[in-house]
């Protein structure tokens, strides 16, 4: 038993090498995390650096940096601070860009010095000596690896599996949560994103700071700006009082930024540049505003294939994905579905007490999905789990009770249903009748498949099916589909 914990191990940085998954099965959660110390799965290779003063009234004050953007300064909100009249508050700063530090001199009064030439912006170079004030600080890079172990634990978080897949996660997870790392998730749609970037808010030093969740997919781009770095009142027609935007309500915590691959091009700029100098300023402000925040994102798109047809920006990639992990579909990861099918059972029944003869699934219930695919992952078996046990009778859910359309996609008749599967036509019906009524049947469960694989997101919805949005909405009406079903 060890608790693994990346205390020494902050940074710029990293990249990793994929090894084979192990497996490792407890049955309890234990007070700590439980490590396979003997099989390694990842290695996380980390830059990061140190400052240390080595002339001045704060000689041998050292502070290893774990930011992606430093303060110096004599202020105490620096990051760090220096106990220098001749330092200004705000003194200097030193940003991670393109793979480079970059120093940059905020106007002091005083001035920043690397080596003897006075800089407003200069590269940093290994153990070169910037002069802030009387201060003389030595900046040196440091590289380090560090060994992912899997966590032999059958949840983390709210996360939820036991299998070698979810135990890998599990491990890369605790190592990168307390760093400032930037993470980019990457899955199939319903694979547990949020739930993942939940786990790295709560398991980082910032987690007492908030965590705020932006879907890049659901505003039209005319207002991505405004929800992003807020706007001043009056900025534009219908901005009656000052907005803050996303950076701004998630000061010292995380922002979770879903669906990333759906930024447009033409607000990339501006996100990356808000990330490089930690400042942002209103829609119809003037002021700059500060910001310091961690970034998770998550996606289920190739951005790398979009970075190569030029719909995603290389440089804003390689800034946001210093570290990338994806999730597995839950098809590679079947071990976990009686677990998961139990969880959002309990999960279900503690908010509907009338559920609460339901014990579970049966064998032969458990064995029918597991031939299924789950092209909506854990999202779409939650919503099977509800369906299922809200028209149960007895303790257990059997095959009768699963959804019919479950049944009907692995090619047999729903248990209990004298239809079978494709009912003919009336004897006499015509050809343009017969044409209309298939159309429909297959309008309405293909839509009712997408918004069930979906949770109901009629953007995701409008996009899988290359329609309009608006069109949905009047194939919902059509159909008699509320959205709240």
């Amino acid at each position: 038993m060890a608790s693994n914990s990346m205390d020494d191990n902050q940074g710029f940085a990293a990249t990793l090498n994929q090894k084979s998954p192990k497996q490792n099965c407890p049955e309890a959660e234990p007070e700590t995390l439980e490590v396979s110390l003997g099989v390694m799965t990842d290695l996380l290779t980390i830059e990061t650096c140190k400052l240390v003063v080595v002339d001045g009234q704060d000689k041998g004050k050292e502070l290893a940096v774990h930011k992606s953007i430093i303060r110096i300064g004599a202020n105490e909100r620096n990051d760090f601070v220096l106990n220098d009249d001749t330092v200004s508050r705000f003194h200097c700063e030193i940003r991670q860009v393109n793979g480079e530090y970059l120093l940059v001199d905020k106007q002091s009064t005083n001035g920043s010095f690397v080596g003897k030439l006075k800089v407003r912006e200069a590269i940093l170079y290994a153990n070169c000596e910037i002069l802030i004030g009387n201060s003389l600080v030595r900046f040196m890079p440091i590289v380090e690896e560090v060994k992912i172990y899997p966590i032999n634990d059958p949840r983390y978080g709210d996360m939820v599996g036991s299998s070698a897949r979810m135990h890998d996660v599990y491990g890369l997870i605790d190592k990168i949560a307390p760093s400032e790392l930037s993470v980019v998730i990457e899955g199939e749609t319903g694979t547990g994103k949020e739930l993942a970037a939940r786990a790295i808010h709560t398991h980082s030093r910032r987690n007492k700071g908030p965590l705020v969740i932006f879907d890049c997919s659901a505003f039209p781009e005319n207002l991505l700006e405004s929800e992003l770095f807020g706007h001043e009142k009056g900025a534009f027609s219908g901005a009656i009082k000052t907005h803050r935007g996303v950076f701004e309500r998630a000061e010292g915590g995380t922002v979770f930024f879903d669906e990333l691959g759906e930024m447009s091009t033409n607000l990339q700029p501006k996100f990356l540049r808000a990330l490089e100098s930690g400042e942002i300023r209103r829609v119809g402000g003037e002021r700059t505003i500060k910001i310091d925040v961690r970034i998770v994102a998550a996606t289920n798109r190739n951005l790398l294939s979009m970075v190569d047809d030029g719909s995603f920006r290389q440089d804003l990639f390689y800034r946001m994905a210093k570290v990338t992990m994806t999730l597995p579909p839950l098809r590679d990861r079947l071990d976990d579905l009686s677990r998961l099918a139990q969880h959002f059972l309990d999960q279900i029944k503690s908010g509907q007490p009338h559920l609460a003869d339901v014990k579970g699934f049966s064998g032969d219930a458990l064995s029918l999905m597991g031939q299924y695919d789950w092209p909506g992952n854990i999202r779409e078996l939650r919503n099977v789990v509800e369906r299922s046990i809200t028209f149960c009778e007895g303790a257990y859910v059997h095959v009768a009770d699963l959804p019919n359309d479950l049944q009907t996609r692995l090619g047999r008749s729903p248990v209990g249903s004298s239809a079978p599967v494709g009912t003919p036509l009336p004897h006499g019906t015509g050809l343009k009748e017969a044409k209309e009524k298939m159309i429909a049947h297959f309008e309405k469960d293909y839509l009712f498949s997408l918004l069930e694989r979906h949770n109901m997101n009629i953007s995701r919805v409008a996009r899988e099916a290359g329609i309009d949005r608006r069109h949905v909405y009047r194939l919902m009406k059509k159909y008699e589909i509320n959205q709240s079903d």
